[in-house]
């Protein structure tokens, strides 16, 4: 007698994730990369069996992408996970064919372990929890003398309900239209960088500076680590373009810290910092500025306001109804027309921490960029240096340039690595 197959586990896409794939094509993903430096060659066939042992505790990445009615969602994967050597290419689409439909890649080169995977998956704050976990794991089976476990998730546990929830549907709470400034969270039409879009792939500089050096130079304006980076890269913006419009970069701002959470899917929202040429003119007025403006919207009230915009329209009855197909067709006419409203994306994971003996030297950040978006800044601390990540579309390199003379003027001294 023929056996049943098990019934495999289906999971719906976080609140942010349902439209990751409704707008992406063969061509355009969202996608971001985090990249382990470790202080050897890596071995392909330990990274395998890492990643075989760790994938087990992340469900929600154990994954692969179908279509339903109305939405996308995930299932259970049961292939076997494929880890491969890196081709070289920065941010490609993922066809999921060559990765046995897992919307992820893990791939190495040299001493890097790379983790590239679609945003529709998870956050930057959930990847990297998997990375160290599958670096500690890669350690571990090396023979490394990895001292301890601490800062990494129990893999001899269980996975927990609470790291599978939509932790936005757990917060959310009905809002009125007027509670919420629209026309500010869209903004006015921002500063583009000029550049030659690159014919042959994205490209990515690294730099690694002081940590406590920078520290030193934030605490110096009264400003955060982010607040500092992004008032500094706004300036380096206008110093190089001398443009008339805002410059306008967007922060993403992790919500597990106002909202506790242990979910491994996504929980962020994005703080949208505006500067406008007449209103700063030094980098102290640049800083100051972004410091303000976080303070102001990253506030608990303002992120529920605005993720509850997000659950609210997507718990909308005409979107609901509204077949897969349809909802596919509106984002493409709707994307096509509507108009960047960002000059650039700059990310701050933070601080990461392993035991000791894992051999990890430092973390890179790339985020996705496009045409428009053409520059976007990924940053990550390690030890006692943080390493800033500029991934382009374009050819030239004159932000990146301008960015770390900043920097250098202030006593800040950038390695690239």
């Amino acid at each position: 007698m023929k056996k049943d197959k098990p019934e495999l586990k289906r999971y719906r896409l976080d609140v942010s994730a349902q439209f990751y794939p409704i707008i992406s094509t063969k061509k355009a993903q969202s996608l971001f990369r985090l990249s382990a430096v470790m202080d050897k060659k890596v071995d392909g066939g330990i990274l395998q069996r890492a990643a075989e042992d760790v994938l087990v505790r992340f469900p929600t990445f154990k994954v692969r992408l179908k279509k339903g009615y109305a939405w996308y969602y995930f299932e259970e994967n049961t292939e076997r996970v494929r880890v491969t050597p890196s081709t070289g290419e920065l941010l490609r689409p993922i066809d999921m064919k060559l990765t046995a439909g897992y919307p992820f890649r893990i791939c190495y080169e040299g001493d890097r372990i790379e983790f590239e995977v679609f945003h529709a998956v998870c956050d930057g704050m959930a990847a990297l929890v998997f990375l160290k976990a599958l670096v500690y794991r890669y350690a571990v089976l090396s023979g490394a003398p990895v001292q301890g476990s601490e800062g990494v998730i129990d893999l001899a546990g269980l996975p927990s309900d609470e790291e599978a929830e939509d932790a936005f549907y757990r917060y959310y709470r009905p809002i009125r239209f007027g509670e919420v400034d629209l026309k500010g969270l869209m903004g006015e039409l921002p500063l583009l960088l000029p550049g030659t879009i690159a014919e042959e792939g994205y490209s990515a500089d690294y730099r690694a500076v002081s940590s406590s050096a920078m520290a030193a130079a934030a605490k110096s304006m009264g400003a955060s680590f982010t607040a500092f980076v992004s008032g500094a890269l706004a300036y380096s913006v206008e110093k190089l373009t001398r443009g008339r419009k805002a410059v306008v970069i967007m922060v993403p701002v992790n919500l597990r810290s106002m909202f506790p959470s242990k979910t491994l899917r996504n929980f962020v929202n994005f703080v949208r910092l505006v500067f406008r040429p007449k209103e700063c003119r030094t980098l102290a007025d640049y800083v100051r500025s972004a410091s303000e403006q976080l303070k102001a919207k990253a506030t608990k009230e303002e992120m529920e306001k605005f993720f509850a915009t997000t659950v609210r329209t997507e718990k909308s009855l005409a979107l609901r109804i509204a077949p897969l197909w349809f909802k596919i067709l509106m984002a493409r006419i709707f994307r096509f027309f509507l108009k960047s409203r960002q000059t650039m994306i700059f990310s701050n994971v933070g601080k990461v921490s392993l035991p000791e003996g894992c051999g990890l030297k430092r973390v890179l950040f790339n985020l996705n960029v496009s045409k428009t978006s053409k520059v976007n800044v990924g940053m990550v601390t390690v030890g006692g240096e943080t390493t800033v990540s500029f991934t382009r579309s374009i050819t030239e390199t004159e932000l990146e340039r301008e960015f770390f003379r900043t920097l250098n003027e202030l006593g800040l001294t950038a390695a690239a690595v």
